[in-house]
């Protein structure tokens, strides 16, 4: 899967399951800060990660550095992307 369309799918996820009528969703949007994804929406992102995406996250891939942008957890589902392809 190429980056722009795990970065899409992302982007259709925040906007539909977190709707935030006062900011607009970019790829560099402070997921926890500015769009206010909570710890409740934490956890209804990592399932929409691991089935979209059919991909483990363990409780360390869980973190404010992942879950920053819709580009940094863009690239971390790329990444395992990669490690589930090479095996």
């Amino acid at each position: 899967m190429q980056p722009d369309e795990i970065k899409n799918q992302l982007k259709a996820f925040f906007k539909r399951e977190f709707q935030n009528v006062d900011i607009e969703l970019t790829e560099s949007t402070h997921l926890l800060d500015e769009w206010f994804v909570d710890s409740f929406g934490i956890v209804n992102t990592t399932l929409f990660i691991e089935e979209y995406f059919d991909i483990a996250m363990s409780r360390a891939d869980i973190n404010a550095s992942n879950f920053r942008s819709i580009e940094t957890l863009a690239q971390f589902v790329a990444g395992q992307l990669k490690k589930t392809d090479a095996k």
